[in-house]
């Protein structure tokens, strides 16, 4: 039988919890250096860092055809360059565990996710699973396993919240729910790209911790 009271997280990782744009930003820049090639400008990057491609397609993009021999030279030592917690995300974690939330985080791209929470100081443990959705974001079956998770765990669906950063995140949420959805204001898309998409205002987050006042 469900608890009302139990409430769940569902959280996008990149540009959410981590400093994803950074580190890209960071370590793309310090591949070209040691391949002695000439950079992308941060404008070019980020731009298609917006339209959220995967993630090889980035590479593509930018490097056309050298951009696998780039793609693979950058992953030579990107464990290296360290992940850097949002600003409050580490506080927004550890107060939901402390009030006993069951915590979900559901990427697009899962692969070496633990090993950068712990870069990132975040307590792996306080992360109830990590899923990388069978039906990739923005398919609106996208949550479904981490739904049907947090249903196993007692959580009652309107007492979830979904927490991203992109037009993706809001357009792969039911729409039963996204009166709980949440975005920060870290990722690629500005703010009036998130308000364009349907998101409201009272929505947008600028550090993660905020969403404390609205998980009641």
């Amino acid at each position: 039988m469900e608890k009302e009271q139990n409430k769940g997280l569902i959280t996008d990782f990149d540009n959410t919890l981590v400093k994803t744009r950074n580190f890209i930003l960071r370590h793309l820049l310090h591949t070209c250096a040691r391949l002695n090639i000439k950079a992308p400008s941060e404008e070019n990057i980020v731009g298609i860092l917006k339209r959220n491609p995967p993630f090889e397609e980035i590479f593509t993009s930018l490097f056309r055809e050298e951009g696998q021999s780039v793609l693979a030279a950058y992953r030579e030592d990107a464990m290296e360059t360290p992940y850097e917690a949002i600003d409050g995300a580490l506080e927004l974690v550890d107060t939901l565990q402390q009030r006993d939330t069951t915590i979900v985080i559901v990427s697009n791209r899962t692969n070496k996710l633990a090993e950068r929470l712990e870069q990132a100081k975040f307590n792996p443990n306080h992360f109830s699973a990590i899923i990388q959705p069978a039906e990739p974001k923005p398919s609106q079956n996208a949550y479904k396993e981490a739904l049907e998770f947090l249903a196993e765990k007692g959580v009652a669906r309107s007492n979830v919240y979904v927490l991203g950063d992109s037009i993706d995140d809001y357009q792969a949420c039911p729409e039963d729910i996204r009166a709980n959805f949440y975005a920060v204001l870290a990722g690629p898309n500005t703010k009036e790209d998130l308000v364009a998409a349907g998101i409201k205002e009272g929505q947008l987050l600028n550090s993660p911790k905020e969403l404390l006042a609205h998980i009641k």
